[in-house]
């Protein structure tokens, strides 16, 4: 109780901070703030610090669909009530008029200063890092059970190793989900027991779209690609343990992942195992995948499964192929994996000419299928084969005593599969590519492709931009395929769209900012991010809250942080003034380099050496990035990292 008293006062001093910004820019107002700060406590002695973290950004998501759609509606939320008569809620009156008029209706030149500040009060904390209580955590496991029952079951077998049938699935699809007839646009999708059925002629399009991306991509070759560990928990390994000892190899992965080949430097190294020994029993056990929970928001935790070691290993070979054979061909025009500048300047054009619709899906990992990846790389079998024999089949929880212990999965992949990110975003290009191609009558090819450009079909994971005269067969399309779209943060019609970080109103950037962690002396990880959100701030203009939250923060740390000239790339507390920053300098002769003394983060690791031969393996994935004769990654850490600060030397 006394922790979510401390969290509920220091969001009320981001709010008291960040209503004196809002003064600042509009004075004349400032006697409305006074009475927005009393409402919103009254709100957070009433409710709980949960008004500010779950209200208050469900009334945001209202908002901006009340800006596209250019009338303002009563939300019916807790404290968001409107006067009888009326369309404008007391709680932030002030700022509302300014984009709204008394009736509700957008005024003809909102100003988008109001706009973006209104945003920022409604979401400013809605990511803050609070543990979501032990019932929500239980709602959302039983939520993602329940969500998984609904996914439709492969054509394929996909849970057996000798059985699978890869060859096969050039005879499957997308026109199975289709209706019979050849209806045209105004038939999109027709109610047959209550559920939408595509187009016959649009699923077709969204086929021709996966053959071509299956084209592009080419047969796939496990030992062409590198594999590497990753930086989360498996599920068959405590902390500690030795990664490249891999413990199990279960016979479906061996069948497109060699053991001899992928787990060991050399043949040398590959032990004999009798076969039926326990050795061989122990390596050929298949290891579910582990489900847990992370924090996302205070009532909905996000849901991850962490996987057995050697699958997760084979995962990033698969991931590795993907990623370079996208970003060397014409797939890279509409699909960026490390990269989603793209997607934010898009929505922020679209927001200005209509152009383009912003689409996001709800749950999208969990709804996407054995059934769709199946019909989407039809034409590959060597890499069907490759994420049948990588993919986790069961997963493990003991958070909700109301769902299995066990489920044997249906849908393709949980968060958590390397592969998981680069075959949705793949699928969803596809339905966005057949989509486009079906409403404009072409045929999908390379000079079809070509033509779109970059600048109108985007994709990141289930981020999705679309011309906006294809938007609702998208829609429709998504709909048919049994995936869910988020209409709370999806934007057909009107000046405003979403996309990957970025919101955007009119042409104007409103994206906000977060504060994502309350400081603590304890966790020198929340004084990083605090630094952080301080420049964020001051780049936003609201110097106040950067104020505050570098009053917060400062008395927690065991020396000063020093204060460093805006930009600099130094850690430290953001000086707008353009004047340099007093630090002390030195010139590092070996380095050839100007250095200053400033505050660094440093994180303490204490290394074990490799066990017996395993190392080599190590060092031949490893070496070629990581091991200079001034740092190796070599072995591997017996407990968990601390993370710390300290004053030290750093490149100017």
């Amino acid at each position: 109780m006394s922790d979510l008293k401390s969290y509920a006062e220091f969001v009320l001093g981001v709010y008291r901070a960040l209503l004196v910004d809002c003064a600042r820019h509009y004075p004349e107002c400032t006697k409305e703030f006074d009475r927005d700060y009393k409402r919103l406590s009254s709100a957070v002695e009433q409710h709980g610090v949960r008004f500010t973290l779950d209200v208050m950004p469900t009334y945001r998501k209202h908002l901006d669909k009340c800006l596209a759609a250019e009338r303002l509606i009563p939300s019916h939320l807790v404290n968001f009530g409107v006067d009888k008569g009326g369309a404008i809620p007391r709680l932030f009156r002030g700022l509302t008029l300014r984009v709204f008029d008394s009736s509700g209706i957008l005024r003809q030149t909102p100003d988008p200063k109001a706009i973006f500040l209104l945003r920022q009060l409604l979401g400013v904390v809605r990511k803050l890092e609070l543990a979501s209580g032990k019932r929500d955590t239980c709602n959302s496991v039983d939520a993602f059970f329940r969500e998984d029952e609904e996914v439709r079951h492969g054509s394929l077998d996909w849970g057996h190793h000798d059985s699978f049938g890869a060859e096969n699935a050039v005879a499957l699809d997308f026109v199975d989900a289709a209706d019979p007839v050849d209806a045209g646009m105004d038939d999109l999708f027709e109610d047959h027991t209550n559920s939408p059925r595509l187009n016959y002629e649009h699923a077709r399009k969204v086929q021709q779209a996966a053959d071509l991306i299956s084209s592009v991509l080419g047969v796939f070759d496990p030992l062409a690609w590198r594999p590497k560990h990753g930086p989360g928990a498996v599920s068959d390994q405590r902390f500690g343990s030795y990664k490249y000892n891999f413990r199990s190899w279960p016979e479906r992965l061996e069948r497109t992942f060699p053991y001899a080949d992928l787990a060991f430097a050399n043949y040398a190294q590959v032990p004999v195992v009798p076969y039926g020994s326990k050795h061989c029993q122990a390596l050929q056990k298949e290891v579910p995948a582990k489900l847990a929970a992370v924090p996302k928001t205070l009532s909905k935790p996000r849901l991850i499964a962490s996987e057995p070691t050697s699958h997760q290993w084979c995962q990033q070979i698969v991931k590795d192929y993907f990623y370079t054979r996208v970003e060397r061909s014409i797939l890279s025009r509409f699909v960026t994996f490390n990269d989603q500048v793209k997607n934010g300047q898009l929505a922020l054009r679209a927001s200005m000419d209509g152009s383009c619709a912003t689409i996001d899906l709800s749950s999208a990992s969990d709804r996407v299928s054995c059934w769709h990846v199946e019909r989407l790389f039809r034409r590959l079998p060597s890499l069907l084969e490759a994420l049948q024999s990588s993919r986790t089949v069961w997963v493990t929880q003991t958070i909700s005593r109301t769902s299995p212990r066990y489920h044997y999965l249906r849908k393709y992949s949980t968060m958590g599969n390397a592969t998981t990110f680069p075959v949705q975003s793949l699928f969803f290009l596809s339905l966005a590519l057949g989509t486009v191609a079906f409403c404009r009558g072409r045929q999908v090819n390379f000079g079809f492709l070509r033509e779109l450009g970059e600048w109108q079909v985007r994709v990141f994971g289930d981020d999705i931009i679309v011309p906006a005269d294809c938007s609702r067969a998208m829609v429709g399309c998504l709909e048919a395929l049994n995936l869910r779209v988020n209409l709370g943060k999806t934007f057909l019609d009107g000046k405003f769209r979403e996309s990957c970080g970025v919101d955007a109103y009119g042409g104007h950037d409103v994206t906000t900012v977060n504060i994502l962690s309350k400081p603590s002396g304890a966790s020198p990880g929340s004084i990083v991010s605090s630094v952080d959100v301080h420049h964020n701030l001051a780049e936003a203009g609201l110097l106040e809250t950067a104020a505050f939250v570098r009053k917060t923060a400062e008395p927690l740390v065991h020396f000063k942080v020093p204060t460093v000239t805006h930009r600099s790339g130094l850690f430290g507390w953001s000086d707008l003034d353009p004047s340099p920053a007093v630090l002390k300098t030195r010139w590092d002769r070996d380095l050839f380099r100007l250095e200053r003394y400033a505050l660094r983060v440093r994180t303490q690791e204490d290394k074990l050496p490799a066990e017996e031969s395993y190392g080599l393996l190590q060092y031949f994935i490893e070496a070629p990035k990581f091991v200079t004769s001034a740092v190796s990654t070599l072995g591997y850490l017996g407990r968990r990292p601390k993370v710390g600060l300290a004053l030290g030397w750093v490149a100017a």
